[in-house]
């Protein structure tokens, strides 16, 4: 009991305070929630409230599952992402081309057979590269600053 009348302010106070109960949309923090009101349920055995809730019963193998999968979606992520990382270690696709990598291995196959093949470069398409013939961008860009370089009057 508040002390003075305070319990006639405290249910006024209370009438005007808006609040929400937040439902975790995270998976892990979601199965930690079901777990304690599990857990409360459990407790309070048959006196709890929440064996009015239709299929109540249903909860618990539910929250197995869910825990169970959740688990095994940590693990699964941790050796994706390693074997993302070994993968990408054995390709070398990213920084400086180095030694006994997957793309140094193309690199000088590409290398060695453009000199093999000088001047009939489409036969690299044999094995498997795309020559293309089209100017690359920066030449294309290298080109139109030259031309609009000569078009400019004489200063």
């Amino acid at each position: 009991m508040w002390p003075g009348g305070a319990e006639q302010k405290k249910n006024k106070i209370m009438a005007n305070n808006s609040f929400r109960v937040d439902i975790p949309t995270n998976a892990g923090a979601l199965i930690k929630l079901a777990l304690a009101v599990q857990a409360q349920d459990d407790k309070l055995g048959a006196g709890s409230p929440l064996k009015a809730i239709k299929n109540w019963t249903n909860l618990p193998p539910l929250v197995d599952t869910a825990d169970t999968q959740n688990t095994l979606a940590d693990t699964l992520a941790k050796q994706a992402e390693t074997a993302t990382e070994n993968r990408d270690l054995t390709l070398g696709q990213s920084g400086q081309l180095r030694n006994n990598t997957v793309r140094f291995y193309v690199t000088a196959a590409r290398d060695l057979l453009l000199g093999v093949n000088k001047g009939n470069e489409h036969a690299l398409g044999d094995y498997g590269f795309t020559v293309d013939t089209s100017p690359s961008p920066a030449a294309v860009a290298k080109k139109a600053a030259k031309a609009a370089a000569k078009s400019q009057p004489a200063k």
